[in-house]
């Protein structure tokens, strides 16, 4: 169901000043612990089923996450080991095959799983090697901290924690809200009812698109787990609402069983996580063409290109730090030249995390005339960032004089040109990936850029060639365009010889009669 699922507000009144406020809140929380046990509860364990979205990936920057179904989800939480597991089974079900992400749409089952135990974190690959994770253990020991019984044990520690009232319009209750602070920086409200039952959280994590990104927890079908412990059987959460975007759906679980108190819920921390060192920004540079770089070095490639009095980037992906490692190997290339333009391909939030940096440098931003809104309302605004500040955030341009980048759009066809080195932006058609989805031609040196479409490798069976390579092939047909190498965003660069062995049979066969496809 496509709406928000928000509470409005009409009134938010301070019960009292600060230290009645704190008292108060103890109260509540005091009253909330005596209600669910949480002084009792020292593990959980949450197992179900239900639904998870590509957080990132819709189809459109309006549309809400694409979800897959959740074949089962185990949540383990050790609460003084600080030790967290979650655990997911992806199936795609009976959802649309409309959207991104890795892996997705999935044939077969999808396996994932998330650790964190103090200060390290972790995943696991499909060889059961543990991978190093350890930025991310703060935002588990949060999640496990807005959990109902972390929720009331972090706020009790906190000494500042504060309470407020609020009524709400079309409830017919009074909720009150209790804000506190864990590890320093992160924040956390939660409304308890008047049976004392937690209803919802609102915390924030930091996110390279959305700066402090709110993540919405709902807490509902409480049962009774004995020994005066209860529990709720289903969760429902949001992340990545904003005033300008509403309604995006995270996950929805309902479980199947709870347990507390579990043995060995505590996680050993693998050797390889312990001493791993946090991860470098590497950018290996290789000349494709003259004028032409291909800027790698990671999971995310970006090309530079030189015109005769300035420089051009195309794809700033993955956060500030990827990107402003592009941006200065460009200027070390191209000395000299102002970075005027960064090309994007499309929305998703991987390959457009390093817009706000590219915008910072005072480049325009030429995308697709689908994320206008979305861009210049919501991710391109110099507002704050506390939990991870950014280049753009951090030095914001004042109201007057010299401005940051612009932004450039575009229907169906965008060109950058000196008359000599071109850089041509096509709107992609019949894709399923991303609406806005665009291919990057350079015709001098007949490259073509994509994202997210392969190529697959040399050779690969006809079964196992997907519609993102076929899709390709048809735009190619379609836009009648002269290629011989292709420099895949996520890759190496492929000579289109071999493209066309691999693609162009299978495409062949898919193609509607009497046209090229696409």
């Amino acid at each position: 169901m496509k709406k928000a699922l928000g509470i409005a507000f009409v009134s938010s009144v301070l019960l009292a000043g600060p230290v009645a406020a704190q008292q108060d809140a103890k109260a509540i929380l005091q009253a909330a612990d005596q209600a669910i046990g949480a002084g009792k509860v020292n593990s959980i364990q949450f197992t179900g089923k239900g639904r998870y979205a590509y957080l990132g990936q819709n189809f459109t920057p309006n549309d809400d996450w694409n979800r897959v179904d959740l074949q089962s989800y185990v949540l383990t939480i050790d609460y003084p080991s600080k030790s967290y597991k979650e655990e997911q089974v992806r199936v795609q079900g009976n959802n649309p095959k409309i959207g991104g992400g890795a892996g997705f749409p999935i044939v077969g089952e999808q396996r994932a799983s998330v650790m964190a135990s103090g200060n390290y974190a972790w995943t696991v690959n499909p060889m059961g090697q543990p991978q190093a994770q350890n930025g991310e253990a703060e935002t588990r020991q949060l999640l496990a901290a807005v959990t109902p019984h972390g929720f009331i044990k972090a706020a009790m520690a906190d000494p500042n924690a504060t309470v407020y009232a609020r009524e709400f319009t079309g409830q017919g209750k009074n909720l009150r809200v209790v804000h506190f602070t864990t590890m320093g920086k992160w924040r956390a409200t939660g409304e308890f009812n008047d049976q004392n039952m937690l209803e919802r959280v609102v915390t924030w994590i930091p996110s390279p698109m959305m700066g402090d990104m709110q993540v919405e927890i709902r807490y509902s079908d409480w049962r009774d787990a004995g020994n005066g412990i209860k529990v709720p059987y289903h969760i429902h959460m949001h992340q990545g609402d904003h005033p300008l975007v509403r309604g995006m759906n995270l996950m929805d679980v309902q479980a199947t069983d709870v347990k507390v108190n579990i043995q060995n819920a505590s996680l050993t921390v693998p050797d390889a996580v312990r001493t791993a060192q946090a991860p470098r920004v590497t950018v290996t540079t290789t000349q494709l063409a003259p004028g032409i770089w291909l800027l790698a070095g990671g999971s995310h490639n970006s090309v530079a290109v030189e015109f005769k009095d300035f420089a051009a980037i195309i794809e700033a992906p993955l956060d500030d730090a990827r990107t402003n490692a592009v941006i200065a190997e460009t200027k070390r290339l191209i000395p000299g030249k102002q970075i005027r333009y960064v090309v994007n391909t499309h929305h998703h939030w991987d390959h457009a995390g390093g817009l706000r940096a590219a915008y910072a440098e005072g480049a325009t931003i030429v995308t697709n005339e689908m994320n206008k809104n979305f861009y210049e309302r919501v991710i391109l605004v110099p507002q704050p960032r506390s939990l991870s500040p950014d280049r753009l955030s951090m030095a914001p341009f004042a109201t007057t004089g010299p401005g940051p980048g612009k932004l450039e759009t575009y229907r169906e066809r965008h060109a950058i040109s000196d008359g000599d080195q071109s850089i041509i932006s096509y709107h992609l058609e019949g894709f399923n990936h991303a609406s806005d989805m665009a291919i990057v031609y350079l015709p001098k040196a007949k490259i073509l850029i994509n994202a997210d479409m392969g190529p697959p490798p040399a050779g690969t069976p006809a079964a196992q060639v997907n519609a993102n390579a076929i899709a390709l092939y048809n735009n190619m047909k379609r836009l009648k365009l002269d290629v011989t190498q292709h420099v895949p965003i996520h890759g190496a660069p492929s000579p289109q010889a071999d493209f066309e062995r691999t693609v162009g049979p299978v495409a062949a066969t898919q193609r509607p009669a009497g046209g090229e496809g696409g």
